[in-house]
């Protein structure tokens, strides 16, 4: 039996850690010690780091409590009313944005940073958070085709990147393709993944 993991280290680039970015970034194991100058430490790590929504939840709820923000009596509070909440206190309650993710995000299973980015740059208690920076790895306890791999992303409010390895294999491909030469018996890519290369190395072969 093989297992799948996925780990990832980064940092948000800030001013300095404040109840918000605690609330909705210590999750992440948090570290504002580290590495310093502008930015603290977050990870995603397996079966130890797994930043869930509900885990997001917890830390807005005690955030609004500590802000005395009344909440509703009912026990099933979710995410979507309690930003609403939290919006009016921040005065962000008629941002088109925030208001499209709390009306379309699920808000379940694993926290976002996407999402997260927003959020807490609308609720800005002195944080000014201005970017976030993350890169991770999926891997396999077994050494299965296409089972490892890596990704990153930059997120701000100017720019938005996310790519990933795979990426680099599809775009690969799909810039390779035409270049393969005819279809022949003799003449053809050995490899889905490699078809430049394999194809030279083909070509060599027939001309010699």
């Amino acid at each position: 039996m093989a297992n799948n993991y996925y780990e990832a280290t980064g940092v948000l680039v800030l001013d300095r850690v404040t109840p918000v970015i605690q609330a909705l970034f210590g999750t992440f194991a948090l570290d504002e010690s580290h590495p310093c100058n502008g930015q603290a430490y977050i990870a995603q790590i397996a079966e130890t780091t797994n930043p869930q929504w509900p885990d997001v939840l917890d830390g807005l709820e005690g955030f609004a409590t500590q802000l005395g923000i009344p909440m509703p009596d009912d026990e099933g509070l979710s995410i979507p009313p309690l930003l609403e909440l939290l919006a009016v206190h921040f005065g962000a309650d008629e941002d088109d944005e925030l208001a499209n993710l709390i009306e379309r995000h699920s808000f379940e299973g694993t926290a976002d940073l996407d999402a997260l980015f927003l959020i807490a740059t609308r609720f800005d208690d002195g944080h000014h958070l201005t970017a976030i920076q993350f890169e991770g790895c999926w891997y396999c306890s077994k050494p299965r085709l296409f089972e490892f791999g890596g990704n990153g992303c930059y997120l701000s409010r100017a720019v938005r990147v996310i790519s990933s390895s795979s990426q680099a294999l599809q775009l690969g491909d799909n810039c390779a393709r035409p270049l393969w030469p005819p279809t022949s018996k003799r003449l053809r890519p050995c490899s889905r993944w490699r078809p430049s290369i394999c194809w030279r190395a083909s070509a060599t072969s027939h001309s010699a």
